[in-house]
């Protein structure tokens, strides 16, 4: 039965409340006249037995025979309106205590989004197995929610004091520049051209970092994608004869996809920037593509130091660095793969890091929608 109970929701539960209630009340009231008219019953047989025993009694007999079933009448309204408004009552009650009972969970989710609302993510909604199952679903759906806001505001801070981090280093080295070409009372033309030559090296990457930012926040927003008919082969072709030291290695797949060629012209840009930081001016960098399920797979290679398997997913974070100390000698921000994947994942895809054929690294990318090119796709003016 208690099972049974567990698996009701919270209508139903009202619902069988309710009923049962009006269900005894209706049983007392009944019992309750079946009493009285018992009663009656028998006091109008003791006068009609009467009555039969004095037969020449006349018509003042004949009207005292009325008067006990006038009263039994009576007695029998009186007692369904005494025992009909008290049972009334009782259900009325009885009704109340059941909603206050199911109103209960409800006051305390109330609070708990109270202490949420001020400022507060800890409280969690707890999850009664004897709650009704609407109940049950709602703290869960509620404690999910709260889950994925905690996880949200964890990253925005970090987000913030990786970009403050970030912001300060060629703030301050830029400030160093300056206050030591200052004390010089009569620089020379090569310490000028010294610090001129740090200052703007500084000041591009305060650039590229407040550019990356601002891609990775109008992605964040739903960058709306400009769709075009695009040929994998000679985009990548493209892309790969304006990388220094880059090569296509393979045959690349025959087929038009439908994509924005600028969104993914940077995610392919920024894989082989990043697989030359790694790999160094003499190392190896290749890209390769295949057709896979209806969908283009594009690889980026190096024979770098590689990326070992915990940091694979950590990789695609924003900020993240494998090397030690947060390093900056390799010129990155910390976003490239960051923007990759949210553009990827804007494309309905997805992008993974694995071992490279090479020795190094390789990052891959999956854009769904691949297929085979038609006469209007090969036209010039497609």
């Amino acid at each position: 039965m208690r099972r049974a109970w567990a698996g009701l929701g919270l209508r139903a539960r009202l619902a069988a409340s309710i009923g049962a209630v009006l269900v005894l009340a209706f049983a007392v009231v009944f019992v309750a006249v079946r009493i009285q008219m018992s009663h009656e019953s028998s006091v109008i047989q003791r006068e009609e037995a009467r009555e039969t025993a004095a037969p020449g009694a006349g018509g003042e007999e004949r009207g005292s025979s009325i008067s006990p079933i006038a009263d039994a009448q009576s007695d029998v309204e009186k007692t369904f309106l005494v025992v009909g408004a008290g049972a009334l009552v009782a259900a009325l009650l009885a009704g109340y205590l059941v909603a206050a009972r199911a109103a209960a969970p409800l006051r305390r989710y109330a609070a708990t989004a109270a202490r949420i609302d001020a400022g507060d993510l800890t409280p969690r909604l707890q999850v009664d197995p004897a709650s009704p199952v609407e109940l049950r679903t709602l703290a869960v759906a509620f404690n999910h929610m709260l889950d994925r806001l905690d996880r949200a505001f964890a990253r925005q801070r970090e987000f913030v004091s990786d970009a403050s981090h970030e912001l300060r280093s060629p703030l301050t080295a830029i400030r160093g520049q300056l206050e030591v070409l200052a004390r010089s009372e009569r620089p020379d033309q090569g310490e000028i051209e010294r610090v001129a030559g740090v200052t703007m090296a500084e000041l591009g990457r305060v650039d590229r970092l407040v550019e990356d930012m601002l891609s990775l926040a109008r992605l964040d927003e739903g960058q709306r994608l400009a769709r075009r008919r695009l040929d994998a082969a000679e985009l990548l072709r493209e892309l790969a004869g304006g990388a220094p030291g880059a090569s296509l290695a393979g045959e690349l797949p025959a087929g038009v996809i439908e994509a924005d060629p600028d969104l993914v012209a940077q995610v392919v840009r920024n894989l082989l920037a990043n697989a030359r930081r790694h790999a160094g001016p003499d190392g190896r960098v290749a890209i390769s593509a295949a057709a896979r399920d209806g969908s283009l797979v594009v690889s980026v290679d190096d024979d770098g130091p590689g990326i070992a398997p915990a940091e694979r997913e950590r990789v695609f974070d924003r900020f993240h660095r494998s090397e030690p100390a947060r390093d900056r000698g390799s010129g990155g921000s910390g976003l490239g793969l960051a923007i990759a994947r949210s553009i990827v994942e804007l494309h309905g895809g997805r992008i993974w890091a694995a071992d490279s054929p090479l020795g190094g690294a390789r990052v891959s990318f999956e854009l769904p929608g691949l297929r085979p090119p038609t006469m209007r796709d090969l036209s010039p003016n497609a």
